[in-house]
């Protein structure tokens, strides 16, 4: 599971994540959904329609992007109080579990390349696609979050309000659908979290110090040191730094500045020209890539309402509300599809578009 922008591969970093990606077992394929359709001599039966009518539904549904799950306004709950800087400084170089349903902005985002047949069926070429996010990592404090997959994002949510999963447990089981091979389990120890995932090894998160994160991604114990980055904080910076050879350490470390309402994110690359730089006013995030106006991803941020992303040269946008008890996250399109997280006690309910797309959070104090 575990792997920025795509002018910058940080090409070092990534070659240590490669075994992670690599698996000796696949995952099982799952049966397609199998459904007899009967008709009478005399005409299709009523059953035969129903039956056709919901399976047309259906492909309408993942084709055009309709589906998911809104709750409503009494579920959602009252809105909450917007977090001091204070509380988010607290909060950050420290485990969180952040679901993709959140809403994630991308800043920096791993890819890979997959070979793809030709449209003519007489070859082949390569595509690089980006990497799937990851619900577990470290929390970077000001909105941004580094997931264990190496992938930076700005968490608009988590910007105004504190954690929807709280930080301070003692195990969370995120259970899918597909039985144990969804099954994650992650224990917290003192100061450190263990994260077990099906086919793969344990990863580690270790809070050295207030100003100091270990993410160990789990691997054989020969390459360990390959797998290993460290997160530290000084002063207005913090820098996420993977493991290269003396004096090449800046090729492999990512660097994050903060100067006043400015946030400066730089990975590996020409200093100041692949750079991302956020800026945040008193009810607006302008996310600037580099590219310009086509790089730019701007969030309007309401307190009491729902928080909009949109990018000027981009038909799409996103819409976010959180509630005391949960949270809905829209996308609009071509069509449109919402994705919710509802509070249910000790469980959290995750709700995402598409097959088998439910996921439970059950977390132990």
């Amino acid at each position: 599971m575990l792997y920025i922008m795509r002018i910058s591969q940080l090409s070092p970093l990534r070659l240590q994540t490669i075994a992670r990606t690599t698996r000796a077992v696949e995952k099982p394929e799952l049966p397609g959904d199998a459904m007899e359709i009967s008709a009478q001599d005399k005409g299709p039966s009523k059953r035969w329609v129903g039956a056709l009518a919901l399976g047309g539904m259906s492909v309408a549904c993942m084709l055009l992007s309709g589906c998911g799950h809104q709750l409503s306004p009494e579920q959602l709950g009252a809105t909450l109080p917007v977090q001091t800087a204070a509380q988010d400084g607290q909060q950050a170089l420290r485990f969180e579990v952040i679901p993709n349903a959140m809403g994630k902005v991308d800043i920096i985002r791993q890819t890979h390349t997959e070979s793809v047949p030709d449209s003519d069926g007489k070859g082949s070429h390569s595509e690089t696609v980006k990497d799937d996010l990851q619900p577990v990592g470290v929390y970077l404090g000001n909105g941004l979050y580094l997931d264990a997959g190496l992938n930076v994002s700005l968490v608009p949510d988590r910007v105004l309000h504190q954690p929807i999963i709280p930080q301070d447990f003692r195990q969370i089981n995120i259970q899918g659908q597909l039985g144990s091979w969804s099954r994650n389990t992650i224990t917290q120890n003192g100061n450190q979290v263990s994260i077990r995932s099906p086919l793969s090894f344990t990863s580690t998160v270790t809070r050295d110090s207030e100003n100091k994160t270990t993410l160990q991604l789990g691997t054989f114990s020969p390459f360990q040191k390959f797998n290993r980055i460290e997160i530290t904080r000084e002063g207005n910076q913090t820098v996420i730094q993977g493991w290269a050879p003396h004096g090449l350490e800046a090729m492999n470390r990512i660097e994050i500045t903060q100067s006043g309402n400015v946030t400066n994110v730089h990975p590996w690359g020409m200093r100041g020209l692949v750079d991302t730089r956020i800026t945040r006013e008193a009810d607006k995030i302008t996310v600037q890539r580099f590219g310009g106006s086509l790089g730019r991803t701007d969030i309007q941020l309401n307190p009491n309402g729902e928080q909009k992303i949109s990018e000027p040269w981009s038909l799409g946008s996103q819409t976010i509300a959180r509630g005391e008890n949960g949270l809905n996250y829209s996308e609009r399109g071509l069509g449109t599809t919402h994705s919710s997280i509802l509070s249910q006690g000790n469980d959290f309910l995750v709700r995402e578009p598409g097959i088998l797309s439910t996921t439970t959070i059950t977390v132990q104090k």
